[in-house]
């Protein structure tokens, strides 16, 4: 929320997150954050933020699958990368981020945690993190936001296709952009075909039979946007939509769940399933701008999301609270308009205030099977018995009100300060449980909540910078969790309902020491209502009071002309109080990763060949309580992955290749080394050395 345009941290923390080139002290200016609502001609900015750019995305997209895999292994204070079609675990600073799509947010109150799976790397022009509680956007960034910018036309006409092999399978690429009668536009699709993957070892890796995965997938995207400058005035229009859809013939082998901890999953063939995994994401997007004069712009924006997600079947025959073999999905409907003023009221102070208004629709029904023939067939066949209500549609309708102050009080001096209030009402109408069919009467219930936020920043001279910052964030916890397994006198107004809101508190340096840039940061969150947690199958849920707190370091280092390294490292501890208990204890390892140390080399061979080496490890904790083995509480061991990347500039298009794993290192990853389902079905061992090789052509 403490964001600028033109800023000083960006340049340390951005290298860290794989920003294409080295910006020294003469270059800062020239770094920008684009973000709505982060802009500002002030020069400075109360927390970090990392920035990559299109040319490091396409480079780090050589060696990795989608972009929470880029994130996981370059941003400082976010968690490693994991094996499945999830962001479940993979927390900043401990906490749940708020991921937008050209702001547009991916977040339902649902939570299903494929935030960012949804979108295709063909799509991505830019990333910006700003890490850290954040409420100018509303619910869901107490650790911080991730802010993906699609890409978008231009003046010039390009014509761009491009093919890529990687371990057998293929995507293809294309887009068209230009300007016609002044409209800038892009069109652009892709399609890409996904086979599985196997270990170190050789071995094909198990399909991940909780969250999902992406093996044996079709993935098909499309995007477009026009856009038109007229009179100070701007228009832009976008459609953007990925649709995955995974047929594979294998299943995670049960036998496994039998032999000790930690046993590899093994694959086992013969599935026969008609529904697998699935996503469908399609957005409508309209942004409006207005230089009303010349000290007041309006920034409008409209959006349309429609949503779908399917994922693996789920035996809850032994529970009371299912009762069934059954198979989730959600249906997630989201309207909602931006609305934002910036007024400069003098040379050295200006405001930004709006309103924000949205209303999403979510229901997660269940397909169930027969659980006879599934038992008879060995675990792999679904014969489907229909479907059923598992959490009802939910209506969240919100209206939040904001304004967000900055002033240069000094030339070495700068101030930040705002509020935000905001009223969401939610609803649901009668249903009745999948488990023990107990009728729900709906309810109606509104939440409110008003946060604040301030933040300093001071430079010594021109080359250091400190800040301090005080931050409040909240995010509404999921209804879902409780109103699936519900009992008859279930009424929404329940107190485990109440929104989390987090206090954080930042101070950090950042400086230049010749051709060596460094930033530290040490943070602090906390919270009386952590998230919703479910126990026991839904038997019973809790509310803990949370601390967190941890630190950041980063440093960038010019070489030489053509030779660079980025360093980062950063680590975080989590501690709760559960409800009724006196003492505090450690969190799990989904909510509070281990410490995480990256390294890039980065070395332009010639003008038209660069080369890159990244470096990720991830340490090592204990996170059992007295020793017992529970759900995100096992002893994780450490483990490091080292990636190539290389890009070569021919006279006739591009060709890049990357080497994913280049030491072929057999390990287990951090979500893998927890078991997410409780059993070694899903303790699936990292992907082996993996090629890839891409060709791009721009006409």
């Amino acid at each position: 929320m403490l964001l600028k345009k033109s800023l000083l941290c960006v340049s340390i923390t951005t290298l860290l997150a794989g920003v294409s080139h080295n910006v020294i002290a003469d270059d800062i200016e020239h770094v920008e954050i684009r973000a709505e609502r982060m802009a500002s001609d002030l020069n400075s900015i109360a927390r970090n933020v990392s920035v990559i750019d299109e040319q490091m995305l396409r480079t780090q997209f050589s060696s990795a699958q989608n972009i929470a895999e880029v994130l996981a292994k370059t941003v400082p204070g976010m968690a490693p990368p994991t094996p499945a079609l999830t962001n479940f675990g993979t927390t900043l600073r401990g906490r749940n981020a708020l991921v937008l799509i050209d702001g547009v947010p991916m977040n339902t109150n649902r939570n299903i945690s494929r935030d960012l799976h949804n979108l295709h790397p063909a799509q991505v022009e830019r990333v910006e993190i700003f890490r850290g509680g954040n409420a100018l956007y509303g619910s869901g960034a107490t650790g911080g936001v991730i802010y993906i910018y699609t890409k978008g036309g231009q003046q010039a006409s390009e014509i761009a296709s491009s093919i890529e092999v990687k371990n057998g399978a293929y995507t293809l690429a294309q887009s068209f952009v230009g300007e016609v009668n002044d409209w800038q536009y892009r069109i652009g699709a892709s399609y890409e075909n996904v086979d599985s993957f196997s270990d170190a070892d050789g071995d094909r890796l198990a399909v991940e039979p909780s969250q999902g995965d992406s093996f044996d997938s079709d993935i098909f995207s499309f995007d477009a946007k026009v856009s038109r400058t007229w009179n100070e005035q701007s228009l832009s229009l976008s459609v953007l939509s990925y649709v995955l859809e995974q047929d594979t013939e294998y299943a995670s082998d049960p036998s496994v769940k039998a032999l000790p901890y930690i046993s590899k999953a093994q694959s086992i063939k013969g599935l026969q399933l008609d529904k697998q995994n699935q996503i469908n994401n399609l957005v409508f997007n309209v942004g409006y701008q207005n230089q009303l004069s010349d000290n007041n712009k309006l920034s409008a924006q409209f959006y349309y999301r429609d949503y779908d997600a399917r994922f693996a079947p789920f035996d809850g025959r032994p529970y009371a609270t299912w009762n069934h073999l059954a198979q989730t999905y959600l249906q997630s409907t989201n309207l909602g308009l931006k609305l934002t003023i910036n007024s400069k009221l003098a040379d050295n102070f200006e405001l930004d205030w709006g309103f924000d208004a949205q209303d999403e629709r979510s229901e997660m029904p269940v397909t169930t099977y027969d659980g006879e023939v599934y038992d008879n067939s060995g675990y792999l066949v679904f014969k489907e018995t229909g479907d059923k209500a598992f959490v009802p549609e939910i209506s969240h309708r919100t209206l939040a009100a904001f304004a967000q102050a900055r002033a240069s009080v000094t030339e070495q001096l700068g101030v930040e300060a705002g509020i935000r209030a905001e009223r969401i009402d939610a609803s649901f109408e009668d249903f009745t449980t999948l488990g023990q069919a107990v009728a729900i009467s709906g309810s109606s219930y509104d939440y409110s909540s008003t946060v604040y936020n301030l933040g300093v920043t001071y430079d010594i001279n021109d080359n250091h910078t400190v800040y301090v910052a005080f931050n409040e964030g909240y995010e509404l916890p999921d209804i879902g969790l409780q109103i699936r397994y519900a009992s008859s006198q279930f009424d929404l107004s329940q107190s485990s309902l109440q929104p989390i809101e987090s206090t954080d508190r930042e101070i950090g340096w950042r400086g230049e020491l010749g051709t060596v840039s460094l930033s530290a940061a040490y943070f602090v969150s906390e919270s009386d209502l952590g998230g919703v947690k479910s126990e026991g199958m839904g038997l019973s849920v809790s509310r803990n009071k949370v601390e967190i707190d941890g630190f950041e370091i980063a440093s960038s280092w010019d070489i030489t002309n053509n030779l660079s390294a980025d360093f980062s490292y950063s680590k975080a501890n989590g501690d709760e109080k559960p409800q009724n208990a006196e003492q505090f204890r450690q969190m799990n390892g989904f909510s509070i990763a281990p410490s995480k140390f990256t390294a890039q080399l980065n070395y332009d061979i010639t003008s038209n060949w660069r080369t890159n080496l990244t470096l990720m490890r991830s340490g090592s904790k204990d996170y059992r309580l007295e020793g017992k083995n529970a759900f995100g509480r096992r002893d994780v061991e450490s483990y490091t992955l080292v990636d190539f990347n290389s890009q070569i500039e021919l006279e006739q298009g591009t060709v890049s290749v990357g080497i994913e794993n280049l030491f072929n290192n057999q390990y287990f990853p951090v979500y893998s080394q927890l078991q997410r389902n409780g059993n070694n079905t899903s303790s699936i061992p990292g992907r082996g050395r993996t090629f890839s090789v891409k060709y791009r052509l721009v006409w």
